[in-house]
């Protein structure tokens, strides 16, 4: 990824993950961009990497407006989104079209932004729609999570603390 999206996808998931906390676990990136050593590349394409992955991957779903339909009112339930950072003047490759198409007919939505504010409204948006059952089921599991991550750092502290 070229330093100018490097630094556009570090703010969309700094502003994604202090708006939305419970959340923050379901936004990832898969490093798929390689380190030209051919070695870890035959790798990691032995582990499972494919070519063409969206550079963010949001593990929620949601209504989303079905693009090309020519009712405004069609909307599609997806079991994700994928999110491809670009530059103003930065295009897709092959192997990322071909990704989003097969992306896309399993039933996930996909993507393309250029700016910080493009990011903003595409997760307000796509959040907006999610199903009332998982935002539940996903606060309570963050409830959890939270709340035993804050028992271990108490438990630390004391034994830090202790040993003094």
């Amino acid at each position: 990824m070229r330093h100018e999206e490097s630094k556009l996808q570090q703010q969309c998931v700094a502003w994604f993950r202090a708006q939305y906390p419970q959340y923050a676990m379901l936004l990832t990136h898969v490093p798929n961009e390689g380190n030209g050593n051919r070695v870890s590349g035959a790798i990691h394409k032995a582990e499972g990497t494919v070519a063409g992955v969206p550079d963010l991957l949001l593990f929620l779903p949601s209504y989303y407006p079905a693009k090309g339909k020519d009712d405004e009112t069609a909307w599609s339930i997806v079991h994700g989104l994928g999110i491809e950072m670009k530059t103003e003047k930065g295009r897709q490759g092959q192997s990322q079209k071909d990704f989003q198409k097969m992306f896309q007919a399993a039933g996930y939505q996909y993507e393309v932004v250029r700016t910080f504010e493009e990011f903003e409204n595409l997760i307000k948006s796509y959040i907006a729609f999610t199903f009332h059952a998982h935002t539940y089921e996903i606060g309570m599991a963050y409830k959890t999570i939270k709340e035993a991550a804050e028992q271990r750092e108490l438990e630390h502290f004391k034994k830090v603390v202790g040993k003094r």
